[in-house]
């Protein structure tokens, strides 16, 4: 089956490792064929993804942002990127490429982007272009309820002892 991919002129995307040295060289591969396609593609080293590097990426012009996984245990990781990607930049599409999954159930992928809160997830190098260059709008940051504190109560105070005379 031959499928045609999606011009990507005008399109901007960074293409991130997210765990490891592996996953970054995955990205560098999805940045190639990002490239032919037509789009404005950067890499990111997993390391420029960590918290404390985060807000340094230029996002500005940046439309996507896909962060691929070898690793299919790092669902929970790929929901914080996701979360701290997106209030770096409220317009930026996210997409999570775990590419050891040799998945091409859409159903299941749809329903993790919604749990992750990502705008697509991919399981090989055809559904990560498709996401990367799809011109749907970001999916929104949904708000995670805060847990309220309980407020402990206070024993009553007991009365200052009297100073002996």
């Amino acid at each position: 089956d031959d499928i045609e991919l999606p011009d990507g002129t005008d399109i901007s995307v960074l293409c991130a490792g997210g765990r490891g040295e592996l996953d970054d060289a995955a990205a560098a591969m999805l940045a190639q064929v990002l490239e032919v396609q037509g789009a404005t593609v950067s890499k990111a080293s997993f390391t420029d993804m960590e918290p404390a590097s985060i807000r340094r990426l230029e996002l500005d012009a940046v439309d996507t942002v896909v962060a691929g996984f070898l690793n299919r245990d790092s669902v929970k990781h790929a929901r914080f990127l996701v979360r701290r990607l997106k209030r770096a930049k409220s317009a930026l599409r996210v997409g999570i490429v775990f590419w050891s999954e040799d998945g091409d159930d859409k159903k299941t992928a749809v329903e993790l982007a919604n749990d992750i809160n990502a705008d697509f997830v991919a399981y090989g190098m055809v559904e990560a272009v498709l996401g990367a260059l799809s011109s749907d709008p970001p999916v929104a940051l949904k708000i995670a309820a805060k847990r309220r504190m309980r407020r402990r109560l206070r024993p009553a105070k007991k009365a200052p002892l009297a100073a002996a005379k």
